[in-house]
Formats: structure tokens, sequence, C-alpha cells
């Protein structure tokens, strides 16, 4: 839960969705700093700071990406893709991003509540009949967005990776019942994430990695994004392998290598998405389009209101991590302007928006354990957003 501090530490509202988006053609061309009004000592500053961290072991490699104005003003690389084979990290790498699987279902699930297939103050156990019970009959998809259904983390009986499916997982899940009363407070969950899952699978009639790739992914170009890594898919051997941090001296170990299953055989929707840095920047410039008022004709206005609304703590909305600016300083009352909309994956991996700066901020790092994201969330809005 290394992402709580920043969590606690920041304002918020939310999510409106990558549905907003129509195939793109080649994004972000690479564009001289200085003419988009960036300083090269900034960005000079930044990659020291990175390659300070690899060579201080607080990483084993990174990728950074700044996209200003639809232009990649930086895109560099630092340290080992997999250490003990020598690989040093290249451009386009293909990370796990673990919890920023979360936006994308989040996405998916405003989707249907859009074209009116499922309302978001609706009872989970309208359309999953395990929550049918007195422990969770009254936890609505609201509460699964926003992290209040109760449930503990990751909230399951038994190990994830002990089902032989995301329902069945999902199912033990709602029978459990939760360990607080729905709604009474933030709680972060990741069997809350599956049920939501769940709900995309249940009301779209296919499997929810599916309605992802066919709703989002492809219209959105995002061809080095996945929902599962099969042991043939040719992409393999461009997949970052993955470092846990290790107590005491022992530095990071690697846990994980492309050459390897994955540990969970299905899709868990609480996390399991790998992509690149600028492949996941395609879905938060439509982010940042929908919050301008464009793409409107993908999604409502009403959703979008919606979506960025604050949750029961107003530094995470409908599975977003979001800061808001100074409301005295905003779009009106009803209306705080929003500073920055993003989120974290427990690999090493964060991507933030700013919308006001039209400014997207990718570091993936494959460092388990590190808390380097935060300082680069922190550089960027000191030195790059205004509001700070």
């Amino acid at each position: 839960m290394l992402f709580l501090p920043l969590l606690l530490s920041v304002s918020a509202l939310l999510s409106v969705s990558a549905a907003c988006a129509q195939s793109s053609s080649p994004p972000f061309p690479p564009a001289e700093p200085s003419r988009l009004g960036l300083q090269d000592s900034t960005l000079t500053s930044l990659a020291e700071l990175v390659a300070s961290w690899v060579d201080s072991g607080q990483v084993v490699g990174a990728e950074v990406v700044l996209i200003k104005n639809r232009y990649t003003v930086f895109h560099e690389v630092f340290g080992d893709r997999d250490r003990e084979r020598n690989l040093p990290m290249t451009r386009n790498t293909i990370f796990r991003v673990r919890s920023m699987t979360k936006p994308i279902v989040g996405t998916a699930i405003l989707m249907l509540a859009d074209q009116g297939r499922l309302s978001l103050d609706d009872p989970v156990a309208n359309y999953l009949p395990s929550f049918r019970n007195e422990r969770s009959e009254d936890i609505t998809i609201t509460h699964l967005l926003h992290h209040s259904s109760g449930f503990p983390d990751p909230g399951y009986p038994k190990d994830i990776a002990t089902y032989r499916n995301l329902r069945e997982a999902v199912d033990d899940l709602g029978e459990r019942g939760p360990d607080r009363e729905p709604g009474s407070g933030f709680l972060y969950c990741d069997g809350g994430s599956a049920a939501l899952g769940a709900i995309v699978a249940e009301v779209s009639g296919m499997p929810v990695e599916q309605f992802i790739e066919e709703r989002i992914l492809t219209p959105l170009g995002m061809e080095d994004t996945l929902t599962f890594l099969s042991l043939d898919d040719p992409r393999r051997p461009r997949v970052s392998s993955t470092y846990e941090l290790q107590e005491g001296e022992d530095g990071y170990i690697k846990y994980w290598d492309h050459t390897e299953a994955q540990k969970v055989p299905f899709f868990r929707a609480s996390g399991g998405v790998y992509s690149t840095p600028l492949d996941y920047a395609r879905f938060m410039a439509k982010w940042m389009d929908c919050y301008h008022g464009n793409d409107v004709g993908f999604l409502s206005r009403e959703i979008v209101a919606t979506a960025f609304a604050p949750g029961v703590i107003p530094q995470y909305g409908m599975h977003w991590n979001v800061l808001r600016a100074d409301p005295d300083q905003g779009r009106g009352t009803d209306e705080p302007r929003i500073s920055g909309f993003g989120h974290i994956g427990s690999d090493g991996t964060i991507a933030f928006a700013f919308p006001e700066e039209d400014l997207i901020a990718l570091y993936f790092s494959q460092s388990r354990g590190t808390g380097t994201y935060l300082e680069f969330l922190s550089m960027i809005r000191s030195t790059l957003v205004n509001s700070g």
C-alpha cells in the first residue's frame, strides 16, 4: 500500500472513460522542450534524479516519458530490464502495471452506465448472486469504485492464484462479506476491483478482458497493452523482469521474468494489465480530452461529471487518484479545478495527467517496494505544474 501516503496527502475527484476514444494516429511525436516552454535544466535534473535512483539501488531500471501538448519532450531509459541477463532497459519495454489496471476497469463500468445497462447506485447483488446475503447485499457498484465496500485487501478467503477463474474468486468474496459497513470509509481492496470486472462480464455477456480489448484498447490503438501474457505471445521478450525489495542489505531480488507463466492464471481485474509508457499515455490523453469536454459524443456530460465527483475521501474517486487545485482557483464552487489524476502500480509504475497543463508524466520501473514514484510525482508537480 505504498501509494496510501499519496492518497492521504492530496485532494481528489475522479474517473471518466477512455471509451471517449477513437482510434488514434501515431501519437505524441517528439519535439524540442524549449518549443513548448520547458527548460532543458528541468529535464536534465529529472534525468539525473532517476539515474541516481538506479545508481543507489533504489530501482533496478526505469523508463520515463513526459508528454506536453501531445508532443513527447522527454523519453529516456535507465538501468536494466533484466539485471541477471545483463539486458539494459530499452524504450517501449512492456511493464506489469499492476493496479494501473483499475482505471481501465473503472472505465469499462462507466461505459456500461452511460449506455444505461447498469446504474452506479445498483446493488452488486443485482448482477452477482453471491452478494445476495445479509453481509454483502448493501454493497453498491459505487462502493466498489470508491473502495468503500468494507472489504479488506485483497478480501478473498483464499489466495487468488488458487481460484480457477475470476468469477469463482469474486463469488467467494461476496459470500465472505465485508469487514466494515459499506460506505463507512475508504478501504483499498483488490477484491472490489475484481467484482467490478465480474459485473462487466455479466452485463456485457463477454469476459471483462474481451470487453476491455474491444472497447478500450483497440479503439485507442494500444497495441502493446495486454490483459494476459500467454506463453506463446511474441511480445514476451519485451516484458521487463520484476524485482522485489528485500529487508536488510539484500536489495532487489528478481521474483518473476517473462520465461515464466503468470502466477494468476486469469485476468484478475484489480491488476493484470501489461503496457508500455507510450501506450498507457494514449489512455491518459483521452481522459484529458474528456475532462476538457472533448469527445463527449462517446460519453455523456452527465457521466463525465459523475466520474469526477469525490469519493468517500477526497483523494480517491472512481478508481483514480485525483489531485485537486485550490477551489478558489477553480471553475466554480460546483466544479473545483482538477490539478491532476492518475494511478500507481505496486511493481513501481505511475502515470499522472495534468489537464490544465496538457501534460502527461509516466515513470515505469519494475522494482516492487520502491517509493521513488512518489518522489517523481512530487518533482513533476513542483517544477512543471502551475498549481503545484
